[in-house]
């Protein structure tokens, strides 16, 4: 969804006050010009703009949009930008309070439909070990929480496997779904987004 911007009229108490910074850690998807996805993080966010760390260059004046694991959309323009970092001002103000509440609201709060962390669509050969077999799959997505791989023969639901990606640490899963020819692993322990977010640049640069 997209944030609906504060009305600015003088009965909207929260339109008149002056613009709160708060110090956050949101992870997203940065969206910029063109189709190419980028792993992010929401520093601090007021309601004029906000501030990035990605491992993805903007230049100033760029349109980007931030997609938040709520659902949530944050778009507007690049004012400056150094070296992992970027500030974005808003086209309009946006309600940071529920911007926070939606991020902080428990999975169980939205049932099936729970969102999950943003996942990226990449071609990249791996490897999963499995009762004592190394089987080669090849790597379709990935989040800080799981993945899906594509192989022959995919392992049952709720089997065990350890998931190797070159350039990314090992990780310990378990199937939750197979299908056909495809599995989708979830992490027993997520990735970092120190590991994730720049792994995800050199497949850009390579793809």
């Amino acid at each position: 969804m997209q944030v609906t911007p504060i009305q600015t009229g003088g009965a909207d108490v929260a339109a008149d006050r002056a613009p709160r910074t708060v110090t956050t850690l949101l992870v997203g998807k940065l969206l910029c010009r063109g189709t190419v996805e980028h792993l992010c993080r929401v520093r601090n966010i007021s309601m004029t703009g906000m501030m990035l760390e990605t491992h993805h260059t903007l230049g100033y004046g760029s349109w980007v949009a931030v997609e938040l694991r709520s659902g949530d959309r944050l778009q507007g323009s690049v004012v400056w930008s150094s070296e992992g970092r970027a500030g974005v001002e808003f086209g309009a103000p946006i309600d940071v309070d529920h911007i926070l509440a939606q991020a902080k609201a428990a999975p169980e709060r939205f049932g099936a439909n729970a969102p999950r962390a943003p996942r990226f669509d990449v071609e990249c050969a791996a490897r999963i070990s499995c009762f004592g077999r190394h089987i080669d799959v090849a790597l379709e997505n990935i989040s800080q929480s799981g993945a899906r791989i594509c192989l022959p023969k995919p392992p049952k639901p709720d089997t065990e496997v350890i998931l190797s990606v070159p350039g990314l640490p090992s990780r310990r899963c378990t199937t939750r779904w197979a299908s056909d020819e495809k599995a989708g692993l979830v992490f027993l322990e997520p990735i970092s987004y120190n590991d994730l977010a720049p792994w995800l640049e050199h497949c850009n640069l390579d793809s």
